[in-house]
């Protein structure tokens, strides 16, 4: 394809400003664009890669979904509504490669999908307004943005889905601006191909993410508009719907695998037949308000408020200043092109926030709009360097002020996203998942039974047994039936949990016998944002008898005595302060309760090294609470006994030890105090 340009003014010669942001009717495929996109890829790919989770994320509410997804994509089972099929299906290839755990080869492919999706934004802009330098900005912008940067370090849908979002959009304005240079020179097949392209990746995409139905409106829209000036054969349009039912075809899927499900909530949406596979894609979410939007808008303000925050959150202010700009820089230069983008950014924001879509992890959904907000953002910085250029033309002592401005542009970003960014989404320590449950299946018994959070949100138990055959005399009778009961032990078959009570909500049931005594086994600390979350790391023995909770009198390896606010921490036994990271360390604290109402809202808290992994339990892991309702609770000392799991993350040498306390109260107040235990050396 040949490169056609606007003049550059005679000034003697190109400058290295008139270089890089020469306009470019129609993106070409040279060398400087393959440069530019490489070093573009590089950087964001690089970033991402030393922010990367390195195994299982932790079930935090942005990334619940991260251990079923990776198990069930490396056994190549069905995964949660509405079921993903082209995600799983790339998921179990990139799992084949020989370049890791599985857990970690879907986190790689989150990263390399999402630095693909900062190319094609790049693609975008280019197409849009020639500019290489602003098309560069936008992108980086983007790759930077919070959110988006949190999606390409674990294994989730959202950093994939946009990256077809935004191959989708590419080439329909990639259409368009074939049409609009060389529709009358190019044949039928050839001035198509694009759009039969675009038609194709659009139907994939939904196995990425369904909420890309959103798009129809826009992209409908877009073909309409542009059949309006340059008429094109309709055999096009209908080439190009029949491209888009075959790969929707992708969800003919889901009856297949219908028989791996393993959630309560699931299991009532089989996607057996036509009638099952629309309810498993559309209506599973119906109880939860997760769903697909009735179009009823429910606290307009709120939502639109709490959108405002994201977008500042991840654009700043300076970048929705240039999105304006870029709209109205946009909707006079390629009016056609900016419905498409407008009426594509529209829907998407609506989808999830004004139309009752009710996610309560809404930041994650809006990721493919950002995308088009920085497409935007895009166009607005064009607009800003082309008043420059007029500028600095007519005034040549002011010649490199399109340089400094470009500089003032990049200034936000390496010194607020970038940092900001870094600080939010790095993830590489996070190994929290991978001791807890390497430290479990270690300690369990031969033959031993283990229960846990069932359905899609207990796969991070699952996961090591499903995919990595670790322990397979352990037995998991949630794997088999989701409702299954936790049993009591009897004739030596010892029974382990890593709940502490009985759950029956959207994900799952499981029931424990009121007689069941729960005694902490094990702990392990999680990222500083999780501990709230009721999905701690936690082990229980289920047990027929109590266990020693109360005793009148201790002595302490280590005398403490400090006020906690409603208890006293008398002192603690620490048997050894030399420790192994990924190992364990024992640990028995003494507390005297002070006022007694409040025992059942306290939280310990135990911090080794970097306070950003914390592990935090009820008051003796809700013995207590078992202790008062069956009438057992006399005053006395409380005693925790546990074993606390040191990160495998964790530098080599000195960490101190850290405890801190979190009284909630009966009429949610919260006092929280901290202090120094001791200082362990740690080594690999």
């Amino acid at each position: 394809m040949r490169i056609t340009a606007e003049a550059a003014p005679a000034t003697g010669g190109r400058s290295l400003w008139q270089t890089l942001t020469m306009p470019i009717v129609l993106a070409p495929a040279g060398a400087l664009h393959i440069v530019v996109g490489g070093a573009l890829f590089t950087v964001s790919f690089v970033i991402y890669l030393a922010t990367l989770t390195p195994g299982l994320s932790h079930t935090t509410i942005s990334g619940l979904d991260g251990p079923e997804l990776v198990t069930m994509s490396a056994t190549l089972k069905l995964l949660h509504s509405p079921g993903y099929p082209l995600y799983g299906w790339l998921g179990y290839l990139f799992t084949r490669l020989p370049i890791g755990e599985a857990a970690y080869e879907l986190n790689l492919f989150s990263a390399l999908t999402a630095s693909l999706a900062a190319v094609v934004l790049y693609a975008i802009v280019i197409l849009l307004t020639g500019r290489r330098l602003a098309a560069f900005f936008a992108a980086i912008l983007f790759s930077l943005a919070v959110d988006f940067w949190f999606q390409a370090v674990l294994a989730e849908v959202y950093a994939p889905n946009t990256l077809m979002v935004g191959l989708t959009l590419f080439l329909f304005l990639y259409w368009e601006g074939r049409l609009r240079a060389h529709g009358d020179r190019l044949s039928p097949l050839r001035a198509a191909w694009p759009l039969l392209a675009g038609c194709f990746v659009f139907g994939l995409s939904l196995g990425t993410h369904l909420s890309n139905v959103a798009l129809i409106p826009a992209l409908g829209a877009f073909v309409l508009l542009v059949r309006e000036r340059r008429r094109f054969p309709l055999r096009a349009l209908f080439g190009g719907a029949a491209l888009f039912l075959l790969a929707a075809c992708q969800f003919a899927w889901l009856p297949l695998k219908a028989s791996t499900l393993n959630d309560k909530l699931l299991l009532e949406h089989v996607p057996n037949g036509p009638v099952g596979v629309f309810d498993y894609m559309f209506n599973v979410f119906h109880s939860c308000d997760l769903r697909f939007p009735y179009f009823l808008p429910t606290n307009m303000d709120a939502k639109l408020v709490a959108y405002g925050d994201i977008l500042l959150h991840n654009f700043g202010p300076w970048g929705i200043a240039l999105a304006v700009m870029g709209m109205l820089y946009l909707c006079r230069r390629r009016r056609t092109a900016f419905w498409l983008l407008a009426i594509a950014y529209v829907t998407e924001v609506l989808y999830f926030t004004i139309w009752n879509y009710n996610a309560y992890d809404l930041k994650t959904f809006l990721v493919p709009s950002h995308l088009i907000f920085a497409a935007f953002i895009g166009c607005g910085v064009c607009s800003v360097f082309d008043a420059a250029r007029r500028f600095s033309w007519h005034s040549g002592w002011l010649r490199p002020a399109p340089l400094v401005l470009a500089a003032l542009l990049a200034l936000p970003i390496m010194l607020y996203h970038y940092p900001t960014g870094w600080a939010a989404n790095d993830r590489s320590e996070d190994t929290t998942i991978d001791d807890f449950y390497r430290n479990v299946y270690s300690r369990l018994p031969e033959g031993a039974s283990l229960y846990g959070n069932p359905g899609v949100v207990g796969f991070d138990m699952f996961y090591y047994q499903m995919v990595d055959n670790i322990r397979p005399d352990v037995t998991m009778p949630q794997l088999r039936d989701p409702f299954a009961p936790v049993s009591m032990p009897s004739h030596g078959n010892r029974v382990f949990s890593t709940v502490s009570k009985s759950i029956d909500g959207e994900h799952g049931v499981m029931e424990i016998p009121e007689d069941a005594w729960l005694v902490p086994v094990l702990s392990a600390p999680a990222p500083h944002d999780t501990w709230w979350s009721d999905i701690p790391l936690n082990l229980y023995e289920v047990r027929s008898e109590p266990p020693a909770l109360i005793m009148q009198q201790a002595s302490p390896q280590y005398v403490v005595g400090a006020d906690m606010d409603g208890v006293t921490l008398l002192g603690f036994d620490l048997p050894q302060t030399e420790v192994k990271a990924g190992g364990t360390v024992h640990l028995r604290l003494y507390w005297q309760p002070v006022k007694e109402p409040a025992l059942n809202y306290y939280r310990v808290a135990t911090i080794i090294g970097d306070q950003e992994f914390q592990e935090v339990h009820s008051l003796s892991f809700g013995v207590i609470g078992q202790y008062q309702k069956r009438g057992l609770y006399k005053s006395g000392i409380i005693v925790e006994d546990y074993d606390l799991v040191i990160l495998s993350s964790l530098p080599e040498g000195p960490q101190p030890l850290r405890l801190r306390t979190f009284d909630f109260g009966p009429l949610g107040s919260r006092t929280e105090q901290s202090l120094d235990l001791a200082m362990l050396e740690v080594t690999h």
